[in-house]
């Protein structure tokens, strides 16, 4: 450390140590910046005090336990120095600019080795670093080897650029936290996301076994059942196909975001998907005393995925049925325009809040609200990421108290350099 200023002459006065030294010494530590290489912010600051003062020397210096570090320096060639022979240990100890107009002349530091030896200081001018709490962590300071006086406005300037440096940074730790906290909730995402992977992916085989039993049962496969029992048989089916559909909407949602749920595109009758994703639904509407009415007003071929537009309706028709009244009509409309379809899906339900409406087709978000029904809150962004997928636009419009009609259109022709499956967002066909 600065082996050539270990000597200190006796008659040298050393500064006397804040009161606040420990706090201030956690405080200094607590950025991180000791030791660090230079940066640019630091060190653009020396250089225009430098510059528009005319001076030799000009340095961000920082007040260790023994040391005077410099964060950066210009016309120096060290980096640290004993903080007894240190003209900044002076200089945090006030709230001012501390000013020395020429050391040989000044008892305090006429027998410093920094001013009987190299650099041969004479003049010195530093303001204190100042953190917003209080603590004085170091100086901007500037030197010259000659005797000269501080004009006001480079007392100005000092002032200035030492909150600037300070600022610097309190905005290099907050950066730092601000990274090492995204990190850490990366990292959580990715065990969270890890979790509900492996977790769903265990749950598909048993699910899927228990459905079918419980559909054989349900059909009278192994025999009839006494009427407590078909009752029994037949909610819990309903609810295993209800669990199945949460974990294969749980890992699809897993596949859009890593870019890997798999489109496969051909020539699709419009038309017929409509009217066989009606019909898929058709039994849980009747549960829910809810009619289906579709109209195909004009069909057309286009080349999507037809299993991806399905789970798209699908989760239109459904949300439809969900929230809507018993006894309501849901109502599937196909149309086409000049260069593309058109598929509306409207209900009579309670409608989409105001203050919801940004969030629609936010993954996990759901309207609040005691007698709404509770879902997950995947099936709208799923349909939307499968729309943007299949070069489609999705949009709706909501009557409170009306109901909501959700409109999905698909392009007549799509590229033909971007043929085969894709990844969600950049398809091909």
């Amino acid at each position: 450390m600065g082996g050539r200023f270990r000597t200190v002459r006796r008659a040298m006065r050393t500064a006397p140590r804040p009161g606040n030294e420990e706090s201030r010494l956690q405080k200094l530590h607590s950025y991180n910046i000791l030791d660090t290489p230079p940066e640019e912010p630091f060190e653009r600051i020396t250089r225009i005090v430098a510059e528009t003062m005319g001076a030799p020397v000009a340095v961000v210096s920082l007040i260790d336990r023994d040391r005077m570090w410099m964060k950066s320096r210009r016309g120096l060639d060290v980096a640290e120095i004993p903080r007894d022979l240190a003209f900044c240990a002076h200089a945090i100890l006030s709230d001012q600019v501390f000013v020395v107009e020429d050391a040989t002349r000044d008892l305090r530091f006429s027998a410093n080795p920094l001013v009987t030896g190299d650099p041969a200081l004479c003049f010195y001018a530093g303001a204190p670093l100042r953190t917003p709490d209080g603590f004085n962590l170091g100086t901007l300071c500037v030197i010259d080897r000659r005797p000269r006086t501080l004009a006001p406005n480079h007392r100005q300037l000092l002032e200035d650029l030492a909150r600037l440096t300070v600022d610097e940074m309190e905005l290099r730790i907050a950066l730092q936290t601000a990274m090492k906290e995204a990190a850490e909730q990366t990292k959580l995402m990715m065990v969270k996301d890890e979790f509900v992977s492996v977790v769903t992916h265990e749950l598909r085989t048993p699910l899927t076994s228990i459905r079918g039993a419980l559909g054989m049962l349900n059909a009278g496969v192994l025999g009839n059942l006494p009427e407590k029992a078909t009752q029994a048989v037949t909610i819990a089916h309903r609810n295993a196909i209800i669990l199945s559909q949460l974990v294969d909407d749980i890992l699809d949602m897993q596949k859009l975001q890593a870019g890997q749920l798999a489109f496969s595109f051909e020539p699709v009758e419009t038309g017929p998907v409509l009217t066989e994703t009606c019909e898929d639904l058709r039994g849980f509407a009747t549960d829910r005393q809810v009619a289906i009415e579709t109209a195909i007003e004009a069909s057309a071929v286009i080349t999507c995925d037809p299993r991806r537009l399905r789970q798209a309706l699908g989760n239109l028709l459904s949300n439809a049925i969900k929230f809507s009244p018993a006894g309501a009509t849901v109502r599937a409309h196909l149309a086409r325009t000049r260069d593309a379809v058109r598929y509306t899906i409207s209900d009579s339900g309670s409608g989409i809040p105001d203050d919801f409406r940004p969030h629609i087709f936010q993954k996990f978000s759901q309207v609040q609200g005691t007698s709404r029904p509770k879902g997950t809150g995947l099936g709208l962004a799923i349909t939307k990421a499968i729309v943007d997928a299949l070069d489609g636009t999705i949009d709706f419009e909501s009557v409170p108290e009306k109901g909501t009609t959700f409109h999905v259109e698909l392009p007549m022709r799509r590229s033909l350099t971007r043929c085969g499956p894709t990844k969600p967002g950049r398809p091909q066909g």
